[in-house]
């Protein structure tokens, strides 16, 4: 059990009495793992909004839980038959939670079905994706599944917040291209992959000077509007996340077939009802099949690139794995487990994504710390503790650079939300931190940089401790 000492320690007591933190909130907990007990503690068991750091409790979570080679799996099927190069039946896509299956994928798939020397499908293509709920409907509720509570509805078309869904294609992203061509004409703008799913809409221009890019899609539609000036003799790429992640899998598909001189007559159609899907698997019959790599090896994705997708899906899996239900809700449920498991009061905190997006999430500093200590304790510290950037690495590639000791910490941002949590070995002795700083106004670079100052002070204060009892 740790023990709570309110040990000050000066020089870090003097960095947060900066202008900037005025009115801002902090909390600070750093414990020694080698002595097991708190050595500074500041607002420690406060609530904070954790952004990324969540990302913290998701993967901790995975590893103590769930197979590292465990895989996901995409399949395809058919029903019916196939009679004078023609399926009379339907093309189905049935999703497996996989976060990394790529456009190749299901290009692979559409070169199974030329194999077969199918020239025709009179039936539809089909996307299933109740391997995750879409849409959740009870007695008393409606609860749409795609985007967990607490997500900002001004940036759901940018990449790092897509649609989640069990049939998950290309990050649930397409890419704008913008190119300059002659000053005052009309800029070159493209979707890739080139899909009729999304409509492009462009009026964007060839400009003198720096870029001036206005790119947007509507929550409710996938149509992207692209305005604005780009510079002469510059080019861009922007993705932007889509709508209905489960089609946009599907339309690929048929259009890819239609490519291949495959005529689908039927239409594309999702499959979200557990029992409308169960019924068209029991006809249909695999032919192909994508595999994901192990668990283990996609795991940096989410804590050293922190992508938000691979984090909202390993939730979800979470709860299929645990509960067999694949929402929001179960797998918190499992991220509580671990929490519990590591001396967290559940109770006081607050839990509603796996990556940190929503801004319900509170968490406190004591309870990160706690989490860091129980993994370094575990016998998966040596996968979970790879699981975080180092200096240099990740979301700290441009920070911690001139930081003379080993450092292994994950960021979390969002608007007035700054935190960093992590292992740093000081001394040759291991400890535990977290920071968390929210409601600032000053610029976050200042905040990053009074992280940085806090731990360079740290260590200083640390190792004359550790030289002047020797």
């Amino acid at each position: 059990m740790i023990v709570i000492l309110f040990l000050s320690i000066l020089p870090v007591d003097s960095i947060l009495t900066q202008p900037d933190l005025a009115t801002a909130q902090y909390g600070i907990c750093v414990a020694d793992l080698t002595d097991d007990r708190i050595i500074y503690a500041r607002n420690a068991k406060r609530l904070f909004i954790p952004a990324s750091n969540m990302k913290i409790i998701t993967t901790a979570t995975a590893v103590m839980f769930i197979d590292p080679d465990f895989r996901f799996r995409t399949v395809l099927a058919t029903t019916g038959t196939v009679e004078a190069e023609k399926l009379n039946g339907d093309v189905v896509l049935v999703g497996g939670g996989d976060p990394s299956l790529s456009l190749t994928d299901l290009e692979s798939f559409v070169a199974t079905l030329v194999r077969k020397g199918i020239h025709a499908v009179t039936g539809n293509i089909v996307a299933v994706n109740t391997y995750f709920q879409d849409i959740a409907v009870t007695e008393n509720s409606f609860r749409y599944e795609r985007l967990p509570v607490g997500w900002a509805w001004h940036y759901l078309d940018a990449r790092y917040a897509p649609e989640v869904s069990a049939l998950s294609v290309n990050k649930n992203t397409v890419n704008v291209h913008m190119k300059a061509t002659k000053r005052g004409d009309r800029a070159d703008v493209s979707l890739e992959p080139q899909t009729e799913y999304v409509k492009l809409v462009s009026n964007m221009i060839t400009k003198a000077g720096e870029d001036s890019i206005i790119i947007y899609r509507l929550w409710d539609r996938n149509t992207i509007y692209v305005s604005g000036g780009i510079g002469n003799g510059r080019e861009r790429s922007i993705d932007v996340a889509v709508r209905n992640p489960a089609l946009f899998a599907g339309h690929y598909v048929k259009e890819q077939l239609e490519n291949a001189g495959i005529h689908v007559h039927g239409d594309v159609l999702s499959v979200s009802d557990a029992a409308q899907a169960a019924e068209l698997l029991e006809r249909s019959v695999i032919v192909d099949s994508a595999l994901s790599e192990p668990l283990i090896d996609m795991l940096p994705e989410i804590g050293i690139e922190s992508d938000n997708l691979y984090a909202e899906m390993l939730l979800k899996t979470l709860g299929v794995q645990f509960y067999e239900e694949g929402s929001f809700v179960a797998g918190i449920r499992v991220l509580k487990r671990l929490l519990y498991r590591a001396g967290v009061d559940t109770s006081g905190v607050s839990l509603w994504d796996g990556s940190g997006l929503s801004r319900h999430n509170l968490v406190s500093p004591y309870a990160l710390v706690l989490v860091l200590r129980y993994m370094h304790n575990s016998e998966y510290f040596s996968t979970f503790y790879k699981l975080l950037p180092g200096s240099g690495e990740g979301t700290l590639e441009q920070r911690f650079k001139g930081l003379n000791t080993s450092m292994r910490a994950k960021t979390g941002t969002l608007h007035a939300v700054s935190c960093l949590s992590g292992y740093i070995t000081i001394a040759e002795r291991e400890y535990c931190f977290s920071m968390m700083f929210n409601n600032f106004t000053c610029p976050r670079k200042q905040i990053e940089q009074i992280q940085e100052d806090i731990l360079t002070a740290l260590v200083k204060h640390l190792e004359r401790q550790v030289s002047g009892s020797r």
